[in-house]
């Protein structure tokens, strides 16, 4: 029987352990707070996501040419380069990106939220719907999910209020792992704080972006990006 109330412990342990491994948000705000309207970025005191990618993907060609550089210098007098070597940043620069490094590029943009502008529809008590330019994503408050991220990989989804932070939270196994927060400010700005970590070309990112009301009409919605889970 030991070995069996051993299993059992240990099944209990990682179930317990998975539960506390997202947050217990929760469904409404402890006091009133108007997400919903229509947001333009405050390009000023925002942080710019374009500019971090673009440096971070800069130092990742160094490094690759570096290595690549010890590869070919390493390699016997006389023998050919292997076949379907990645090119070097210059011959791709003179042919331009390849189909899948463009989808790569639009789902890295994506994963950062890269917009000029965001609304907020509240759908009802605890549903919202986050449109930008980049994407549309509804989501609940309070609840736990399974959605799928830019890359097509499965996360769980746990989105709600901490305190005065709407929090979307998403996690995949042995994957990205991405936190969003959304607040309204005591000026009046939205502030939108983004972290990513996990097995991910953008762990180790934050960025921190303010968002002020538009006084005039929305602008009419994108039929190129259609609503996501």
């Amino acid at each position: 029987m030991k070995p069996l109330l051993h299993r059992a412990v240990s099944v209990f342990v990682l179930c317990l352990w998975s539960a506390l491994a997202l947050a217990d948000f929760d469904a409404t705000p402890k006091r009133p707070v108007e997400l919903a309207r229509f947001w333009v970025l405050n390009t000023q005191s925002s942080d710019d996501p374009e500019a971090m990618l673009a440096e971070r993907q800069a130092k990742e060609w160094e490094r690759f040419e570096r290595m690549r550089r010890r590869v070919e210098g390493a390699r016997p007098a006389g023998m050919p380069p292997p076949i379907d070597v990645d090119a070097s940043p210059s011959e791709a620069g003179r042919r331009g990106p390849r189909p899948w490094q463009r989808r790569q590029q639009e789902n890295l943009y994506r994963m950062l939220a890269v917009s000029p502008t965001l609304e907020i529809k509240q759908l009802g008590p605890t549903r919202f719907e986050f449109v930008s330019t980049v994407e549309s994503r509804r989501v609940e408050a309070g609840s736990h999910t399974q959605v799928s991220m830019p890359e097509g990989q499965l996360a769980d989804s746990e989105v709600g209020w901490d305190g005065e932070w709407f929090v979307i939270e998403r996690r995949v196994n042995r994957g990205p792992r991405g936190l969003e927060k959304f607040r309204v400010t005591k000026n009046g700005q939205l502030e939108y704080y983004m972290k990513w970590s996990g097995n991910s070309e953008l762990a180790g990112m934050k960025v921190v972006r303010f968002f002020d009301r538009r006084t005039g009409p929305a602008p009419a919605p994108n039929p190129d990006h259609g609503p996501m889970p």
